[in-house]
């Protein structure tokens, strides 16, 4: 006999989150639910959300699997926008309940550690990024994902992937799943605020969502007459300067927390521990790292090894595991990676904009070519260590900027709805934010201690 208890889950940011049994969602929400009782999903309960922060964060342990959950609730509360602005006529449940289960499902093909992941596999010739792995994943006819989805309605895996891993936006419901003011920007920025403990990155929530609007936005900005148009969110003039703390609040995160300089220091660490398991695996001599053929690292990163079921076998823990091993194994470098990195023994940074700072009156230009020859001073000094001994860590900031992003783009830029009718984007109406729209790259080099360091630093190698 089925139970007909309301199933609800308390969370940390938005209080408690029900999945209704009556009314016009409650087949949506029945299926949400059953897709978060999967296999697939419960795997995401065993891959943090920010990596390896809890190194510098201790608090932010939280995971995939509730921030997933929080894009959920977050979609709903979008969607319900979406039908108080649409017309009744315009308004179309089928793809509002599309753009909600998708956001559900939008991190379902991370894998373990996440970007650092990702990273090692881009480094080693993968083209498919996490979204391409989650598309895969939803319409695996040997997965429980895409049966759920199919029983609710007949080719919605398809679509859902289609969403999810598309370029450019479909239509004004796709603006919850990627847009300037996505379900998934809205969970992680109040989430990783809060299970960090950071200061930095506020917002303004409950104003930000009272003044959302729908607009068409030209893809080439507004002066691009001859460009075509995206229909998606933006915000009324009214939430101006909440719009700009919106926007300073990931320039902050990103800033102190996502490239927090002990952070990716123990990034590099493991990126350069796992880039070594996947050139062992392909090569036969994992023996030296005390791993076997079972090892679930081993077995992805063998040739042919890439598949969806090796890949679903890939969690944080599957990695901790493997890291374990290989601080007992022969390989003397590996190990002591891998004891680094379980006993919180850090690299030691020189960071370029430290050693690079802007002078007063300096103009950017002038700075950034500062900062370039000093990179190149140190490649070239470093160039038999890198790799080795030295690692390098480079990053991007600014503030459209997202990780692993390549360009931001039209959708995913913050226009202005002025009471004209007319839209601009943020930085023709916002000094305060035009001055941070230019990326900005961040560039590391790391060494094993504090004497190796100082040596590069004053200009002898070893």
């Amino acid at each position: 006999m089925k139970s007909t208890r309301t199933q609800r889950v308390r969370d940390p940011v938005h209080g408690l989150i029900v999945f209704s049994r009556d009314g016009d969602d409650a087949r949506r929400d029945q299926a949400a639910w059953a897709l978060l009782n999967t296999r697939e999903f419960q795997r995401l309960r065993r891959i943090r959300q920010l990596g390896l922060s809890e190194i510098t964060f201790p608090g932010a342990t939280h995971t995939r699997f509730s921030h997933s959950m929080g894009v959920f609730h977050t979609a709903r509360m979008l969607v319900g926008v979406l039908k108080k602005l649409l017309p009744a006529t315009e308004f179309d449940p089928y793809r509002a309940d599309l753009a909600v289960l998708a956001a559900l499902l939008h991190d379902l093909g991370h894998g373990p550690f996440s970007h650092t992941f990702e990273s090692v596999l881009k480094a080693r010739g993968s083209e498919k990024h996490h979204e391409t792995w989650t598309a895969e994943i939803i319409c695996d006819p040997k997965g429980q994902v895409r049966s759920i989805l199919e029983r609710f309605r007949e080719g919605m895996s398809q679509q859902i992937a289609d969403l999810i891993t598309a370029d450019e936006p479909r239509d004004v419901y796709h603006a919850v799943v990627s847009s300037s003011f996505d379900a998934d920007r809205l969970d992680y920025l109040r989430r990783d605020r809060l299970m960090t403990g950071t200061g930095a990155g506020a917002i303004d929530f409950d104003w930000l969502l009272d003044n959302l609007r729908i607009a068409e936005i030209r893809r080439g900005g507004d002066d691009d007459v001859e460009s075509e148009s995206v229909r998606t969110f933006c915000l009324d003039e009214k939430a101006l300067q909440s719009a700009e703390s919106f926007l300073l609040a990931r320039y902050h995160l990103f800033a102190q927390v996502y490239l927090h300089k002990t952070t990716r220091g123990m990034e590099a660490i493991l990126r350069a521990l796992l880039t070594k398991v996947a050139v062992c695996a392909n090569e036969g001599t994992i023996s030296e790292l005390a791993l076997d053929s079972t090892d679930p690292l081993v077995r992805f990163f063998q040739t042919a090894g890439d598949s969806i079921e090796n890949y679903l076998a890939l969690d944080d823990f599957a990695v901790w595991a493997a890291i374990s091993r290989i601080a007992n194994g022969t390989d003397q470098p590996a190990a002591d990676l891998a004891r680094r990195l379980q006993e919180r023994r850090l690299y030691k940074a020189l960071d370029i904009d430290t050693e690079c700072p802007a002078c007063p009156g300096e103009s950017s230009e002038r700075t950034e070519e500062r900062r370039q020859r000093e990179i190149l001073r140190l490649e070239t000094m470093l160039k038999t260590a890198i790799g080795d001994s030295v690692l390098v860590d480079e990053g991007e900031i600014s503030i459209y900027g997202e990780i692993g992003a390549d360009q931001a783009r039209t959708h995913k830029m913050l226009s202005i709805l002025l009471r004209d009718g007319s839209t601009h984007e943020i930085t023709e109406l916002s000094p305060l934010i035009r001055t941070l729209g230019k990326r900005r790259s961040v560039v590391r080099f790391y060494f094993p201690d504090d004497a190796t360091r100082d040596k590069a630093r004053l200009g002898r190698a070893e």
